[in-house]
């Protein structure tokens, strides 16, 4: 789900002298759901939080290795998700999560077994943000992991710097198959080598 479009003027109301924002999800999905997702989480204003660039390589700074850390302990947290390419980047980090709800797979199984549960469902289930596939409701949502991780990372970065932020959004694609996981993690491992490239882009999607 790509959402680097520049977006329309807000015409809304606002409700505590603050735009309401309109959730980034795709309608007809549910979250909690087995499947793989590509995520890409910014820096507040894309700034740079975590390192730099050197030669086609990523040095971490003392941020970006809080960032690295947590995003490797979301397993130990969240039972049911695997991780798989991941990479920080200057000012955002790339991702996959592997959500797998049924239990007693070895975690080689998780990757295969979820993304094919993805790409035989017929328009994907049915979402949405309230009743039995509100997002916040399953303790192994992506919308949950990931504000686990926003905010565990900038708990403890607030420890050595003070005035690091996230944007509040997160990017996401849903995994279709086994050939885009396999593009995404290219794309997710050749990030570093193609930044000078792409570092005047907003993060986008190699789908």
């Amino acid at each position: 789900m790509n959402n680097d479009a520049p977006q329309p003027q807000n015409s809304e109301p606002k409700y505590k002298s603050k735009y309401r924002i309109d959730s980034t999800r795709l309608p007809a999905w549910n979250y909690a759901s087995d499947g793989g997702y590509f995520v890409t989480i910014c820096t507040d204003g894309k700034k740079y939080f975590f390192g730099e660039v050197v030669e086609g390589e990523m040095q971490l700074s003392a941020i970006g290795e809080i960032a690295q850390k947590f995003w490797y302990e979301i397993p130990n947290n969240f039972s049911n998700c695997h991780i798989d390419a991941f990479c920080v980047m200057p000012n955002h980090i790339h991702g996959i999560l592997i959500i797998n709800q049924i239990q007693g797979d070895a975690i080689p199984k998780q990757e295969e077994n979820a993304i094919n549960r993805v790409s035989t469902k017929a328009g994907g289930e049915r979402g949405g943000v309230t009743g039995l596939f509100n997002p916040m409701l399953s303790k192994n949502s992506l919308s949950k992991i990931v504000r686990w991780y926003k905010g565990r990372c900038k708990f403890e970065i607030n420890q050595i710097y003070q005035g690091f932020g996230w944007q509040e959004r997160f990017h996401d694609n849903i995994i279709r198959d086994k050939f885009a996981l396999d593009r995404i993690r290219q794309y997710i491992i050749n990030n570093p080598m193609n930044w000078e490239r792409d570092r005047e882009q907003p993060p986008h999607s190699p789908l």
